[in-house]
């Protein structure tokens, strides 16, 4: 890891801060108190350990390769974070659905786990898929439903900017884990723009949410 990405990923753990910050504040407060504030606050709290602990041991904590410890958490929390985002998203515009969704995606956690523990790549690349394109397809649409109902301003669509990054990354990361590529994504590209996009992620979603919200 060069120093470029060192800084890219402090700056990302700079946002996540903020955003936890905020959401604890906003959480705080009767006219803003939400359960989808929780759910956002441990997806950024994850991003932020994930940040801090790439600055300090680099990429060899993700075991991309072979089947270490590393390797099988890298799936893990490869998932939380799109996974508690979407259910929050939920939780916010379909607060009738967020039981059901939320667990959708706990299932979804243990079965990723399944796969990684007890070495299972053929049932993980059927999971992985499942799973993290439900949670992107959820963060992506939801912010465009809730602009469309007058929930959120135009603002918001940047927390669908951001789903999509950190979904596609979750997904590529899960890929290489189990010892597959999706599609260009190779392991030199992923670690090569790993580090802008957990920033451009964590800025976008952080924008979208902090701004667009009515």
């Amino acid at each position: 890891m060069n120093l470029l990405d060192r800084l890219f990923l402090l700056a990302a753990a700079f946002v996540a801060i903020y955003m936890i910050l905020g959401l604890i504040s906003r959480q705080r407060q009767i006219e803003t108190t939400h359960v989808s504030n929780i759910y956002h606050i441990v997806a950024f709290s994850v991003l932020l350990i994930s940040e801090f602990l790439l600055v300090i041991f680099g990429w060899g904590i993700l075991g991309l390769m072979g089947t270490g410890l590393g390797n099988k958490l890298l799936a893990i929390v490869a998932s939380v974070i799109p996974f508690a985002w979407a259910t929050g998203l939920v939780a916010k515009v379909y607060p009738q659905h967020e039981k059901l969704y939320l667990s959708a995606m706990f299932l979804g956690l243990i079965l990723i786990s399944i796969s990684r523990f007890m070495e299972l790549p053929v049932f993980a690349r059927i999971i992985y898929p499942v799973f993290h394109s439900t949670a992107g397809m959820t963060v992506i649409s939801l912010p465009f439903l809730a602009v469309k109902r007058g929930m959120a301003s135009r603002v918001f669509l940047w927390v669908a900017a951001g789903g999509a990054l950190i979904s596609l990354g979750g997904i590529s990361l899960a890929f290489l884990a189990s010892g597959k590529q999706l599609l260009i994504f190779s392991r030199p590209i992923m670690l090569s723009v790993l580090a802008p996009l957990l920033f451009v992620t964590s800025f976008a979603y952080m924008w979208g949410l902090s701004h667009g919200e009515d």
